[in-house]
C-alpha cells in the first residue's frame, strides 16, 4: 500500500513538474559538473533514495524521490552560501540542483527530476553531499541502479 501511494505521490509530482517547467523557463537553470575522483569526509545530514529502488523500470524522464532532514534551501545551488550541497548524477552527468528544481514531498521527503534523458538500458543514479570544492562526501553517497525503457 505504501508502495502505491507514494507511486500516487511521484505522479503528481511530475505533473506539478512538468507544469511549472511550462511556465518558468529558468526552471532548467543548474550547474553541471564532471564527477569529481576528489572525496572529502564532512560530517552531513542524512539522505536517502526512497524511490526508484534497485531494478526497477523507469521511463527515460527520470525523477528521484529522497529523503533528508537537511535544510535545503541552504544545502542547495544558490543558497545564501555554497558549503556542502546536494549533486545528482545520472548516466555520468553530475547536476547541482537548485532549490526551486525540488519539489517538497511533505516530511523530509522531495521529489527531483532530472533534465537530461536518461538513455535506454542499465543506468545508476546517485545522490550525495559535496563540500564547497565539489569534493564529493563518500560516506553520503547514495545510489540506485534502474533501467531505462526506451
Amino acid at each position: 500500500m505504501k508502495r502505491y501511494k507514494a507511486i500516487a505521490v511521484l505522479t503528481v509530482g511530475l505533473l506539478a513538474a512538468i507544469a511549472a517547467r511550462a511556465q518558468t523557463p529558468e526552471h532548467h537553470h543548474h550547474d553541471e559538473v564532471a564527477p569529481s575522483a576528489a572525496s572529502s569526509s564532512v560530517e552531513t545530514p542524512s539522505l536517502k533514495i526512497l524511490m526508484p529502488q534497485n531494478g526497477d523500470a523507469v521511463g527515460t524522464t527520470v525523477g528521484v524521490i529522497f529523503e533528508t532532514p537537511a535544510d535545503l534551501a541552504g544545502m542547495t545551488m544558490g543558497g545564501p552560501h555554497t558549503g556542502v550541497h546536494l549533486h545528482a548524477e545520472l548516466a555520468d552527468k553530475v547536476v547541482m540542483p537548485t532549490r526551486q528544481q525540488i519539489i517538497g514531498l511533505g516530511a523530509n521527503r522531495y521529489l527531483f527530476l532530472f533534465d537530461l534523458p536518461a538513455k535506454p538500458g542499465p543506468n545508476e543514479i546517485k545522490l550525495y553531499w559535496a563540500d564547497e570544492q565539489h569534493r564529493t562526501i563518500t560516506s553520503s553517497i547514495q545510489a540506485v541502479h534502474v533501467n531505462v525503457k526506451p
